[in-house]
């Protein structure tokens, strides 16, 4: 092997390793999504909570869709405007675009062709069981290990929750949102600013 040739390896090395690195901090830029989905959801767990035990509101479950739909309006809108503002699109975001748009499909078939009545008590579980997934995947995809844990967090808090009431896995459901994706959020968002050129 000649120099030539072992510069040339040494110089392809460095480029894809610095791709990586822009790419990293492009996909951190998407902490939004966390704190939005994180905040979000904890507070839908908390109004239920507070719904069921002291209003005794037999349709608390509204709640759901009513800011599940909020949430998807903004994300739209901030996915929309990231488009705009972007002139490629990186292959971690390809990625990255697959795996929560493949989420979203699967969490809406299970909503749609699951018996709520008959499978209540395992909606909660089931969800954390979802959200361990997409963030593992996510957190390895860009190497950032808050969100690793906090996938491996979703999955003992779902086995946790699949033997206790609803209520209860509506306070489990909300310290884990804190743990996987608001603290996990947070955390991308320093260490995204830190990345930017």
């Amino acid at each position: 092997m000649n120099k030539q040739q072992k510069f040339s390896h040494e110089e392809g090395l460095k480029t894809i390793y610095a791709m990586i690195e822009a790419a990293k901090g492009t996909i951190g830029e998407n902490y939004l999504y966390y704190l939005l989905w994180g905040y979000l959801v904890a507070t839908t767990c908390i109004i239920e909570f507070i719904l069921i035990r002291v209003f005794q509101f037999r349709q608390h479950y509204l709640v759901w869709p009513v800011l599940m739909g909020l949430g998807l309006v903004v994300s739209s809108l901030f996915m929309w405007r990231q488009k705009r503002e972007r002139t490629h699109k990186t292959f971690i975001g390809h990625i990255m675009g697959y795996l929560w748009g493949g989420w979203l499909i699967s969490f809406i078939i299970l909503l749609l062709f699951v018996n709520l009545m008959q499978v209540y008590h395992v909606i909660m579980p089931v969800c954390m069981v979802m959200y361990g997934l997409g963030i593992f995947v996510s957190g390895g995809v860009i190497s950032f290990r808050p969100l690793i844990l906090g996938g491996l967090i979703a999955w003992v808090a779902a086995v946790l929750a699949f033997y206790l009431s609803h209520e209860i896995q509506l306070l489990i459901m909300t310290i884990t949102v804190i743990l996987s994706y608001i603290i996990p959020g947070h955390l991308l968002r320093i260490t995204s600013k830190r990345l930017k050129p």
